[in-house]
């Protein structure tokens, strides 16, 4: 394979070391994500996808053709909720998370589904969600849980040092920005109580932004 170097920051690091490894077709895409999922993401994806790696932090991620890394929106993960399999109501992680977690802590979780780590914190009063799907949202409402549909980075600028805990499970490869949402996530833990807790579990795999 020829690798061929591409004139475009590190969505992570910012250094301009990024190569193609590799191309996935466009059309491709969308008709496995029609048939597997019966998603339409024709609206998300507008070229092929380019296959990034970073030479500087090793990162890999996708990118259009245009240079926009393409992200799901409402639409799309609404549909994704209705998968069975999708959002699970425990995990490892959730088990392993909690022991760090004071039961007093003001705990944030950004993407957070339909909040199933909060059934796992003494107070779920003191736990705030940010989720894409609305759907989502009024799942967790019926629990008595609160999401809010507000991306972390807007969410940063009214609520600076509120939160003793952040954490987000199997979110960061989601992301078309990290350095911003990792960032915007640090903004809202300069808790009065003299900092806080930045929990992150992702792909066990390279991560790949999609």
């Amino acid at each position: 394979m020829n690798f061929k170097e591409l004139a475009m920051q590190c969505i992570l690091c910012h250094h301009n070391t990024t190569i193609i490894e590799d191309r996935v077709r466009r059309d491709d895409l969308v008709a496995l994500y029609h048939k597997n999922f019966g998603i339409d993401i024709s609206n998300i994806v507008s070229s092929d996808l380019l296959y990034m790696h970073c030479q500087e932090c090793d990162l890999r991620f996708f990118v259009c053709e245009n240079g926009i890394i393409p992200t799901g929106n409402d639409a799309f993960y609404n549909a994704l909720n209705l998968l069975p399999w999708y959002y699970f109501d425990e995990k490892h992680e959730y088990h392993y998370a909690k022991d760090f977690i004071a039961p007093d802590s003001k705990v944030l979780e950004v993407g957070c589904g339909k909040a199933a780590f909060a059934e796992f914190l003494p107070r779920k009063e003191n736990y705030i969600g940010l989720e894409f799907s609305t759907q989502a949202k009024e799942m967790a409402a019926r629990r008595g849980i609160t999401i809010q549909n507000t991306p972390i980075e807007e969410y940063c600028k009214e609520h600076c040092g509120e939160f003793d805990v952040s954490c987000s499970f199997q979110v960061l490869e989601h992301v078309s920005n990290p350095y911003t949402f990792l960032q915007s996530q640090i903004t809202c833990l300069q808790s009065i109580r003299g900092g806080g807790g930045n929990i992150k579990q992702y792909s066990k795999a390279h991560y790949r932004c999609a």
